[in-house]
């Protein structure tokens, strides 16, 4: 199977990490989504990233489909859990985070578009969502002491937001929180980088 990917993108990062977790080997393409190859639009007419190549040509978007399709794959480990309730709590998360991640997005693309007149309003709005969501996440932190597919969504939100907007980074339990779980190989194999 292949990734097609980019070592920034969060949402590839919670796939990348699944399949690292599921000991699932995947081959990883770089895409350059400024200049988006033939193949990433043949594989996804959007031309997003994650997107999923199966060995027998199946293309597979977005990033909570394939990290839904991994962990199907094999029951190594469970990243999202069987039982009805268990698995609605991860995947609650999981859709929080991705929203927390494209908040992020729209900050940071808001200041690289418009580095000398941003939307001041807009951007104030965008890092009080981003600073209520992480007090959401400290008083939650005990629902994230399972390893599953909740706190890696989480840990890549915060990653991405410490990697393109560090003025937000995390402070007090929550940051405490997130260096522990940037420990794990999976999370260290994924950092994202430019």
């Amino acid at each position: 199977m292949k990734l097609l990917y980019t070592k920034r993108s969060p949402y590839a990062r919670k796939a990348r990490v699944v399949a690292i977790e599921k000991n699932i080997n995947l081959e990883l393409i770089d895409e350059d989504l400024q200049k988006k190859s033939q193949r990433l639009l043949e594989a996804n007419p959007l031309g997003k990233v994650p997107t999923l190549v199966l060995d027998n040509g199946t293309t597979v978007f977005d990033s909570v489909v394939i990290c839904q399709y991994l962990d199907n794959l094999n029951d190594k480990v469970l990243m999202i859990p069987r039982d009805p309730n268990s698995r609605l709590e991860v995947l609650k998360w999981e859709a929080f985070s991705d929203d927390l991640m494209t908040t992020a997005i729209n900050l940071y693309m808001e200041k690289v578009r418009h580095p000398q007149d941003f939307h001041k309003d807009f951007t104030i709005n965008l890092e009080k969502n981003i600073l209520s969501a992480y007090t959401y996440i400290e008083t939650s932190l005990p629902k994230l002491k399972e390893f599953n597919l909740a706190p890696v969504a989480v840990a890549s939100a915060i990653g991405y937001i410490h990697f393109r907007v560090p003025s937000l980074k995390v402070q007090g339990a929550l940051l405490k929180w997130f260096e522990e779980i940037s420990k794990r190989p999976s999370m260290v194999q994924t950092i994202p980088m430019a």
